[in-house]
C-alpha cells in the first residue's frame, strides 16, 4: 500500500465497517461507507458485548471521546442450583453494548451526534485526516475489476432511497464488512455457507431498576454463569438504552444457550414471529410469539437457579439467534483489491464474545499494512490464523458447557493443532 491518499469503499456500516473506516480516515484516506439500512439512526439491538484487549487497544488508539464506555467486571462466577457461588475466576472484563460502540464509532468517523455522543470530536483544521462519508440506503450488487484501469475496482449498487436507481463507484480498495450474509462474498466465494450447529441463543435485557435486590447481591458486578444438563446461561451488566453507566440506569444482559434440532417442531415454532413469518437466522427484538416463549419461561423456572429464572421472567422483549458456523477460506480477493473482514470472513459462535474483538484486530493489523509495517499477504495470514484459532477456542468453550468433555475435546485438539501450525 502506497502512502498516497486512496479512495476506499467499505461495504457495510455497522461496527466492523466503522472500525476500519475510522482507522483509514485517520491515516489520511478518503473513506466512503455504503450502508444498506436507510436510516442513520440505528435502533438499539439490545445486545451486550464483552470486550477483550485488542478492542481496548483499538479504543485507546482511535477513540477521541474521553467519556467512559463500559461497565467493569472483576471476574467470572459460576452458580449452583441454590444460587451459591461454586467457582470464581478473577479476570477483569469490560462490558458494553452494540449501541454504545456503534454511536462512538460514528462520532469518530463522520461526527454523527447522538444521545450517546452529543458532542462528537471536531477535526482540527490542521488535521491530516482524510474524508469520511456514511452513505445510507445503498444496496451493493457487485464488485468487479475495471478493465481500463488496473488499479481500480468498480462497485455497483441500488439506491434504496431513490426508487432502486442503479449507481456505480470506483475505488482503489474495497473492504467487505457486511456480515455473515454478505452477498458480495457469496459471489466471490460461492462455496461458503452458513451452517446451523443445532442450538440457539435466547437473548434479552432487564432494566437494572426492575431486578430484585436479592438477585443483584448475587450477580453484581460479575460475569455470572449457570449451567444445567443440556444448556447454560450467562449474565452481565451493560449500559442503559441511552448509554448510561449510572447505577440504577443500566441493564442486566443475559444469553441463554439451548439445543434445538433444525428439524424439530420446537425450532420452527420459536423462530416464527407474531406475524407468522419463519426466520432462518435471527428473530429480532419485538417479534417473539409470546405463546412460544412461555414454554421457555416455564423451563427456566424448572432448571435454573432463582436469580436467572427471575431475569428470564422479567424480560419483556427477548430475541433469538440460531447459532451458525461460516468461514471464508481467503481474506483477500480480486488481486488484493477486495478485503473480507468481520463476520463476512469468520462467523464466530458468541460464547466468548470475540466477534467485535476480531474486527478490531483486523483493523489494527490493516493499519500496519498502510503504514508499511506489514504486507497484505501477512495481514491475510494473520487474520485467517486468528480466526481459525478463535473458532476452535470458542467452539470448545461452548461445547464444554452444552455437551460435556468429549464434545469439547475435539475442538481443543484442533486448537492445539492450529497453534503449532498443523491444522
Amino acid at each position: 500500500m502506497s502512502s498516497s491518499p486512496k479512495n476506499i469503499v467499505i461495504i457495510g456500516g455497522s461496527n466492523t465497517g466503522l472500525m476500519h473506516g475510522v482507522v483509514l480516515k485517520n491515516l489520511g484516506h478518503h473513506v466512503h461507507i455504503l450502508e444498506q439500512n436507510t436510516q442513520s439512526v440505528r435502533a438499539d439491538l439490545a445486545a451486550g458485548i464483552t470486550t477483550h484487549p485488542q478492542f481496548e487497544e483499538y479504543v485507546a488508539r482511535h477513540d477521541k471521546i474521553k467519556t467512559p464506555w463500559s461497565v467493569h467486571s472483576p471476574g467470572l462466577q459460576f452458580l449452583d442450583k441454590n444460587a451459591a457461588v461454586k467457582r470464581r475466576l478473577n479476570k477483569p472484563l469490560q462490558m458494553t453494548s452494540w449501541a454504545v460502540i456503534y454511536h462512538r464509532l460514528r462520532a469518530n468517523f463522520d461526527g454523527f451526534a447522538s444521545e450517546f455522543c452529543p458532542e462528537p470530536p471536531v477535526a482540527s483544521e490542521k488535521s491530516s485526516g482524510g474524508s469520511a462519508l456514511f452513505d445510507t440506503g445503498k444496496q451493493v450488487t457487485g464488485v468487479t475489476r475495471v478493465h481500463d484501469d488496473d488499479e481500480a475496482v468498480e462497485i455497483t449498487y441500488r439506491d434504496l432511497q431513490n426508487d432502486g436507481q442503479e449507481g456505480t463507484l470506483r475505488a482503489d480498495l474495497v473492504i467487505l464488512a457486511d456480515g455473515a450474509n454478505s452477498s458480495v462474498r457469496a459471489k466471490l466465494f460461492p462455496d461458503v455457507e452458513r451452517k446451523y450447529v443445532g442450538y440457539v441463543a435466547f437473548r434479552g435485557t432487564v432494566p437494572e431498576a426492575e431486578v430484585s435486590e436479592e438477585a443483584k447481591k448475587i450477580f453484581d458486578p460479575n460475569l455470572t454463569y449457570f449451567s444445567y444438563d443440556g444448556g447454560y446461561i450467562l449474565l452481565y451488566i451493560i449500559p442503559g438504552t441511552n448509554g448510561s453507566l449510572e447505577p440504577g440506569h443500566r441493564r442486566y444482559n443475559w444469553v441463554w444457550y439451548h439445543p434445538l434440532p433444525a428439524s424439530s417442531p420446537a425450532f420452527t415454532e420459536i423462530m416464527t414471529d407474531v406475524s407468522g413469518t419463519v426466520h432462518r437466522n435471527t428473530l429480532p427484538v419485538g417479534a417473539m410469539n409470546p405463546t412460544a416463549w412461555s414454554t421457555y419461561v416455564a423451563l427456566s423456572d424448572r432448571v435454573m437457579c432463582a436469580p436467572f429464572a427471575e431475569v428470564i421472567r422479567k424480560t419483556t422483549h427477548p430475541f433469538i439467534t440460531a447459532i451458525n458456523d461460516a468461514a471464508c477460506p481467503r481474506a483477500i480477493a480480486l488481486d488484493g483489491k477486495v478485503l473480507i473482514t468481520g463476520e463476512a470472513l469468520n462467523l464466530l459462535r458468541p460464547h466468548m464474545a470475540l466477534s467485535t474483538t476480531q474486527s478490531a484486530m483486523q483493523a489494527l493489523l490493516l493499519e500496519k499494512v498502510f503504514k508499511g509495517d506489514m504486507t497484505l499477504a501477512q495481514w491475510e495470514k494473520g487474520v485467517l490464523k486468528w480466526g481459525k484459532m478463535s473458532v476452535f477456542k470458542t467452539n470448545a468453550f461452548g461445547s464444554w458447557f452444552l455437551y460435556g468433555f468429549w464434545a469439547a475435546a475435539k475442538w481443543a485438539v484442533k486448537l492445539v493443532g492450529a497453534m503449532v501450525g498443523v491444522v
